[in-house]
């Protein structure tokens, strides 16, 4: 049953007097606190007692729920009678009227390492049985090693003996909600009785059952923060804890408490509201730890808020992250040390821990026909995934993370990557996070892509009188590559015999006429033609052309008349002697010739890094 913050307001006896700051023992601060209280009582008198009436009424209602319950499961361990009922519903009616008296301020409580310490009575011989109750920040969710997890550790490195108890024992889901055992380390004893989403007004309702079950020597209580994000003020979370509180005496009388503060918040979108609210609880539960404590039953207050940043030990608006884990557990720890005699205080400095998922992805991947497709399995406790690529070689790059899309199949994650360069090797790493925090990264994982060549162009052949190479098109390549090797020209075998062997006809030079005498080989014009004669009226520069033209190849000069020309060997550009790449032609399945003599022509595809195989040759020029 929950109520508006504002009907938790200071109450007063109608028929009473006002009564002066001092014969309080208040103090004049503490009163001018309550002057200046943002949220004062809308009604009356009477309608305040109203109110409080009816707090009483469901704290009866809710005690008599115990009752019912407790005849079912074990009433020879418990069953009150008349008295027991009406004592839960007087202490209901005096916390209440505690907490209205005093609102949200206060001063002078027992605090738990400082100052304003209680005489108590020492731990219980034997084995300590501990029981956290709490909300969210207490259960922890996947992946957490929770706080329970720090204070129980500590407990026993401090020569304690715990036994930690409750009817829980795992953690909330964050993928499919409710309970699961996903903890970041489980090796220590899970118990507890605290629920995710659950406000101190909810846990007051079955708290005196849940203790009564599991015999508590010490109870462990953070909770209030669901009220105030609940749109609740501080007093409506006192309340709550103080209604627990005094619950839980009525089943179990000697139980020793402790309170955690609340931490602040932050991205919560009405930080400003909720972190006021905040602060008016703390300064409230230390006051109403004070009025609450006995000899027997001690009240203290673990101080949670003190060095707590959000921004540092929070994993998301509210809840802690193993840094702010810590900080809960180290403020319990010491409470429980002075005064309660419980253990010694945490040691500090606190030390350095690793936030995020602690268990690191292990990527895999597949082909696809849009891609690779890189999966793994889901990390308890990761909230995002981010994959960074980077290429090795050829050419390596930076690494960029990718703005793809994570995919989810059930317990499967997985991404598509495209735009990958075929022959190139990458690198891949899964890096994964819990809200603000990162996790631990996957191992690089590295690969070639596509490394398959693609096939040999067919249907080589020369078009245009010799000036065009064209081919059919090979689906896979990206782009194609000429190659070229100049013929092996000689003079035919009628041209290499003697004059008188040849008939009686005189002896020419190849190409040249019958009536012309035979040069000697000094008479022949070096290779390439004689050095042109300079000319006497010089031309106009040429004008730059509006693209590069393509780097010219080897030129040869054409063979005279009578000369034959072939191949010089059947063997291509990866094992023969002689070839010249052009470069790379473009994706058309065509080349223009760039030069004019006796060649053998091949061409290549490539897909991107990949070189496929060459094509037959094909013979260019007069060849």
């Amino acid at each position: 049953m929950r109520r508006h913050a504002e009907e938790w307001g200071t109450v007063q006896d109608p028929d009473e007097p006002e009564k002066d700051a001092a014969e309080t023992g208040r103090g004049a601060d503490a009163a001018a606190a309550d002057d200046a209280d943002p949220h004062p009582p809308r009604n009356g008198a009477a309608e305040r007692w109203r109110a409080l009436a009816d707090h009483a009424v469901a704290a009866l209602y809710r005690f008599d729920r115990f009752l019912s319950a407790r005849r079912r499961t074990a009433p020879a361990r418990f069953e009150p009678g008349p008295l027991g009922l009406l004592g839960v519903m007087l202490s209901a009616m005096a916390v209440t009227l505690l907490l209205v008296q005093t609102g949200s301020g206060g001063a002078g409580a027992v605090q738990g390492g400082r100052e304003g310490t209680v005489d108590v009575p020492g731990p219980p011989d034997g084995r300590l049985r501990i029981m956290v109750v709490g909300d969210s920040l207490t259960q922890g969710s996947s992946g957490d090693y929770t706080w329970r997890y720090r204070l129980w550790r500590h407990l026993g490195e401090s020569g304690v003996d715990a036994d930690f108890v409750g009817p829980y024992d795992g953690v909330y889901g964050l993928t499919e909600g409710g309970s699961d055992h996903a903890y970041a380390d489980p090796d220590f004893d899970t118990d507890h009785a605290a629920r995710w989403g659950t406000t101190a007004r909810d846990l007051a309702d079955d708290v005196a059952r849940v203790a009564a079950e599991h015999e508590p020597q010490y109870l462990l209580l953070l909770a209030g923060v669901e009220d105030i994000l609940a749109g609740g003020g501080a007093d409506h979370a006192l309340a709550g804890v103080g209604e627990t509180v005094s619950t839980v005496r009525v089943a179990l009388s000697g139980v020793r408490f402790v309170i955690g503060e609340l931490p602040a918040v932050e991205g919560t979108g009405d930080d400003a509201r909720i972190n006021a609210e905040i602060r008016r609880f703390n300064m409230g539960v230390v006051d109403l730890a004070q009025r609450l404590t006995s000899q027997t039953s001690p009240v203290v207050v673990a101080r949670v808020a003190a060095d707590y940043v959000p921004s540092r030990d929070s994993w998301d608006e509210v809840h802690p992250n193993a840094r702010g884990e810590l900080r809960i557990a180290a403020a319990f720890a010491d409470a429980l040390a002075e005064p309660l005699g419980v253990g010694r205080g945490f040691p500090r400095p606190l030390p350095t821990v690793a936030t995020g998922p602690r268990t690191a992805p292990e990527p895999a991947v597949e082909e696809s026909a849009d891609g690779l497709v890189l999966s793994w399995d889901a990390v308890p406790g990761a909230t995002d995934y981010r994959v960074v690529q980077r290429r090795l070689g050829p050419d390596p790059d930076e690494a960029v993370v990718l703005p793809a899309e994570v995919s989810a199949d059930g317990d499967r994650r997985s991404v598509l990557v495209g735009a990958l360069l075929s022959g190139a090797r990458y690198e891949f790493v899964v890096r994964q996070y819990k809200g603000r925090d990162e996790g631990e990264r996957s191992e690089p994982l590295s690969l070639v892509w596509n490394p398959e060549p693609p096939p040999a162009p067919a249907g080589v052949r020369v078009v245009d009188d010799g000036a065009t190479v064209v081919w059919e098109a090979v689906g896979e390549a990206t782009h194609y590559e000429v190659w070229l090797r100049a013929l092996a020209c000689s003079p035919s075998d009628d041209s290499r015999a003697p004059a008188d062997a040849r008939d009686g006809e005189p002896s020419t030079d190849p190409g040249h006429g019958e009536d012309e005498p035979r040069r000697s080989p000094d008479d022949d014009p070096p290779p390439g033609g004689p050095d042109p004669e300079p000319d006497a009226t010089p031309t106009p520069a040429p004008s730059p052309q509006p693209s590069p033209r393509p780097t010219p190849g080897p030129t040869t000069p054409p063979p005279p008349r009578g000369t034959e020309c072939a191949p010089v060997d059947d063997r291509g550009p990866d094992d023969g002697e002689g070839w010249h790449s052009q470069g790379p032609t473009g994706p058309e399945p065509r080349w223009t010739a760039t030069v004019s003599g006796p060649y053998e022509a091949v061409v290549r595809a490539h897909r991107d890094y990949v070189e496929g195989g060459y094509s037959a040759p094909v013979l260019l020029g007069d060849g």
